[in-house]
C-alpha cells in the first residue's frame, strides 16, 4: 500500500527552464548566452547541486569578464523559478487524504531561500535537497539515503520525475516511478488506477 507520494522539483512542481530565467535576468542576447552556458551548463552548477563548492567559490570561480553578470544571475535566478499551480489542487487532496508528501530533488542550497514562498510547499511532509546530503539522482544512494532520513519503506513509496533516468534510479532501490509529463490529469490517473491510491 502506498502511503509515501515524492515529487521532483524542476518541471514538477516549478518551471525549471534555463532559457526562460535567462530572459527575465538580461534583455541582452550575449548576456542570456553567457548566463545559460557560463552558468546554468557549467560543471559549477553541477558541483553546487552536488553540494561539493560554494555560492562563493562559484563566483570566485567565473570569468572576470562577465563575474559580476554571473553573479547577479547566480543569486537572483530563482526569482524566476515560477510554480506548476495546477499540481496544486491535486497536492491538497492528497495531504487531506493522509497521504505524506515529499520532495527529493536535485538542487543547490539556495532553496532554503526560496522555498518559503512556493505555495505548493505547505503541502509537504519533507524536503530532501540534494547538495545538503552530498548525493545526486540517479544515484542509487540517494533514493536510500532519503527513505533512511525519513524513515520510509521503498514498498509504500511512489516518485514522480520528468526525468527517465531518475525514475530508473528510484526503482533500482525499489521505489515505483512515474515519468511526469506536464499532465497533471494523467498523474491522477496513475496515481488511482495503477498505485491504487484513495484521494
Amino acid at each position: 500500500m502506498i502511503k509515501n507520494v515524492v515529487f521532483d522539483m524542476g518541471n514538477v512542481i516549478l518551471r525549471w527552464d534555463p532559457q526562460y530565467i535567462a530572459e527575465k535576468l538580461s534583455n541582452n542576447e550575449k548576456e542570456k548566452e553567457i548566463i545559460i552556458n557560463e552558468l546554468f551548463a557549467s560543471k559549477q552548477w553541477a558541483l553546487l547541486d552536488e553540494g561539493k563548492i560554494s555560492l562563493e567559490e562559484t563566483v570566485a570561480s567565473f570569468s572576470s569578464k562577465h563575474r559580476e553578470l554571473l553573479k547577479y544571475a547566480l543569486y537572483h535566478w530563482h526569482d524566476y523559478f515560477e510554480p506548476f499551480i495546477e499540481i496544486i489542487p491535486l497536492l491538497k487532496r492528497l495531504n487531506n487524504n493522509n497521504y505524506q508528501i515529499y520532495l527529493l530533488s536535485n538542487c543547490n542550497k539556495q532553496f532554503d531561500e526560496y522555498c518559503q514562498r512556493v505555495e505548493a510547499f505547505k503541502y509537504f511532509d519533507g524536503f530532501y535537497i540534494s547538495a545538503k546530503h552530498l548525493l545526486v539522482k540517479p544515484d542509487i544512494k540517494i533514493y536510500q539515503d532519503f527513505l533512511n532520513e525519513f524513515h520510509l519503506k521503498a514498498e509504500e513509496s511512489v516518485f514522480i520525475d520528468d526525468v527517465k533516468a531518475n525514475i530508473d534510479g528510484a526503482k533500482q532501490a525499489g521505489i515505483a516511478g512515474y515519468c511526469y509529463d506536464g499532465d497533471v490529469c494523467k498523474l491522477e490517473k496513475y496515481l488511482i488506477d495503477e498505485m491504487k491510491l484513495d484521494f
